[in-house]
């Protein structure tokens, strides 16, 4: 793995793991209703958001964590991949991480 790979990767983490920040509890929800909303799942447990989560593209944690993921630049793009990866974020099939910056 690259050494942009283990801090993207431990960005991720260190946000996942995250419990006392309230606005990271609300991002969370926020990606939990996101899924629901573009019929993803029609519930999505916090596992469903997790795999969701750790798919992103590096330029949407990077977005994210800068300006927030509810943040209508950061919704657009998490919409976009959801587009784009619809079939295979339901199945829950393993997605490369995109890397682009």
């Amino acid at each position: 793995m690259s050494y942009k790979h283990n801090n993207l990767m431990a960005m991720r983490q260190s946000w996942w793991d995250d419990q006392s920040t309230p606005s990271v509890a609300a991002e969370k929800q926020f990606l939990q209703q996101t899924l629901s909303e573009k019929g993803v799942y029609a519930t999505p447990s916090l596992d469903d958001v997790k795999y969701f989560f750790f798919s992103l593209p590096s330029i949407i944690i990077v977005k994210g964590y800068a300006l927030g993921f509810t943040s209508q630049l950061v919704k657009d793009m998490i919409n976009q991949h959801i587009e784009i990866n619809r079939h295979t974020l339901s199945a829950r099939n393993q997605i490369k991480i995109q890397f682009r910056m």
